[in-house]
């Protein structure tokens, strides 16, 4: 898996491990969105009616599948609605023990977007 390097035109720091191609990405996020929905003992139907219809069963389904790739204004809706951090959707570093990004601090589940 390619590493981000200081210098080569991402203005991040270096990072080992985190993937680069768009759809490990894309998987990576799907398996969060999956294990958070599954933790919040939510089926894909729950979500679609929780959004108001908002967020329909088959792109949820493509989201977890990594068959699309999710918006950020999306990701911070899911985060919403699944009372969770948004970094808490997105793939861990090799320097996360075990913890996702900001997992302490909560999105607040009734914010406005």
């Amino acid at each position: 898996m390619a590493a981000l390097k200081p210098g080569n035109g991402a203005h991040v720091a270096a990072r080992a491990e985190m993937p680069v191609d768009r759809r490990q990405v894309d998987a990576l996020v799907g398996e969060r969105l999956r294990a958070v929905r599954k933790r919040r003992r939510m089926t894909l139907a729950q979500v679609e009616e929780a959004s108001g219809g908002e967020f329909r069963t088959s792109g949820l389904g493509a989201y977890e599948r990594g068959e699309r790739g999710v918006a950020v204004s999306r990701l911070l809706r899911l985060a919403q609605l699944y009372g969770v951090a948004p970094a808490e959707l997105l793939p861990e570093d090799d320097r996360d023990s075990g913890q996702a990004h900001g997992a302490s601090q909560r999105y607040p589940p009734d914010s406005v977007l």
